[in-house]
């Protein structure tokens, strides 16, 4: 069952999610390596500095704060295994986060939710030729379910039992606007 936090998170942000998703230059039929490092390098370059202020929050031991910390790793991972080397700017326009409040939660609902669209990615480019490194894609692996579920937890009872509803919207509005602008910025989204 979906808790009314999770709803409103999901319906208030509905178009902007499938804007992104339809808008992604990976979710066409061809998929080209460039086209692909570029997407990395391009999310590389949002994700970073968000992800820097965003888990060193002072969260709660059992969000798992490090374990969530991770991903930039992995696009910098995948990039090394491409041996691309190519610079990656850093976006500036990142949510403003000063504490694991409603708002920083909203931001983290798109960070965390987008481990789950990137499963379904990566089945679908592991076939690609000539190969393409899917780390960052794969994510969590096979503790997706788990950490997403501890996250709607976590979730729920900060920003749905406080009655912050507003305010976790707010930020995952932010993070999906800002993500959108930067990787429309970066050429990683089809015109």
């Amino acid at each position: 069952m979906i808790s009314r936090i999770h709803q409103a998170l999901r319906n208030g942000t509905r178009e902007r999610h499938e804007t992104l998703d339809q808008g992604l230059a990976l979710s066409g039929g061809d998929i080209d390596r460039a086209s692909y490092l570029n997407y990395l390098r391009a999310l590389l370059g949002w994700l970073e500095p968000l992800e820097h202020r965003l888990w060193r929050l002072d969260w709660p031991d059992s969000l798992q704060a490090p374990a969530r910390a991770g991903k930039s790793a992995w696009l910098r991972e995948d990039l090394a295994d491409a041996r691309d080397t190519a610079p990656v700017p850093r976006c500036a326009e990142i949510p403003m986060l000063i504490s694991p409040d409603a708002y920083a939660l909203g931001v983290a609902y798109v960070v965390e939710g987008s481990q789950l669209g990137g499963r379904f990615l990566a089945k679908r480019l592991q076939d690609a030729t000539p190969a393409l490194p899917l780390r960052y894609l794969r994510g969590y692996g096979e503790q997706v379910g788990p950490l997403w579920k501890e996250f709607l937890l976590h979730l729920d009872s900060e920003a749905g039992a406080k009655g912050r509803e507003a305010h976790a919207l707010q930020g995952a509005l932010d993070a999906f606007d800002s993500l959108t602008a930067w990787l429309r910025s970066r050429d990683a989204l089809r015109a």
